[in-house]
């Protein structure tokens, strides 16, 4: 029985997901950093447009508060990496040889030959062994698996513990690299964030520059009103002491 190689990379579907979201925090940055140079333009040049409803147009950002990432690995995470570096050093190998299952650590092996994938299709057993190496022992009645579901089982589990060592790298490698791009992408919705306060105080600025009161209503909005309802004199007639 032969181990494949364990994959050098993190998946790429769930790599290449991230990595995209995280693009799109930062292009959303760039993004906001132009609808907040257009908005005090359009209420610098547009005297219909009050800042009030600049600030409305970007309601959808105003909910936008400053989040924490998770700075260091989970306890759990850290335990992990003690017990992988308490135990033998992998990777680990199944030989599964007329009815002797063992699992070895690889570096424990002799006359060892790979194929191109790297596989190993060839070796012997070392003719001694010090302690760590012999990892697992299983004297089985049959040769082959599919004969007894119980030995097929041994099988299994000797599989499971021979690759135990690169697959708990790989999962820690993909852990820490979810944290990195979680921090990334905190790190660019914070900028959004940040962004957004700067833009409100613009726009505050603005109100202050109009002598504007949030939530005051102009003569503009107040004929708009008027004349859409129809009973206002001075919607008609224009502003009061007009031609007077």
């Amino acid at each position: 029985m032969t181990n494949p190689p364990p994959s050098a990379q993190p998946d790429e579907t769930m790599t290449g997901l991230l990595m995209e979201t995280a693009r799109r925090y930062v292009v959303a940055q760039s993004v906001l950093a132009v609808v907040a140079g257009l908005a005090k333009n359009a209420a610098d040049e547009d005297a219909r447009l009050t800042p009030d409803e600049v600030t409305d147009a970007l309601a959808p950002f105003t909910s936008l508060e400053a989040a924490v990432p998770t700075p260091v690995p989970s306890l759990r995470e850290q335990e992990i990496r003690v017990r992988l570096g308490e135990a033998s050093q992998g990777p680990w190998f199944v030989s599964d040889c007329e009815g002797q299952l063992q699992v070895w650590r690889e570096g424990a092996l002799e006359h060892v030959v790979r194929d191109a994938a790297g596989t190993i299709t060839g070796w012997s057993k070392p003719s001694s062994w010090k302690a760590g190496d012999l990892l697992h022992e299983a004297d089985l009645e049959t040769w082959d698996e599919g004969e007894d579901p119980e030995e097929d089982l041994e099988r299994a589990n000797a599989r499971l513990m021979s690759n135990a060592p690169e697959d708990l790298e790989h999962l820690l490698g993909e852990t820490a690299l979810l944290r990195q791009l979680l921090a990334d992408m905190v790190e660019a919705y914070n900028a959004l964030a940040d962004r957004k306060q700067r833009t409100e105080q613009a726009l505050q600025q603005l109100r202050v520059e109009a002598g504007h009161t949030p939530g005051e209503v102009t003569w503009d909005e107040h004929c708009a009103a008027a004349a859409k309802s129809g009973c206002c004199r001075e919607a008609r007639g224009g502003r009061p002491g007009a031609g007077r």
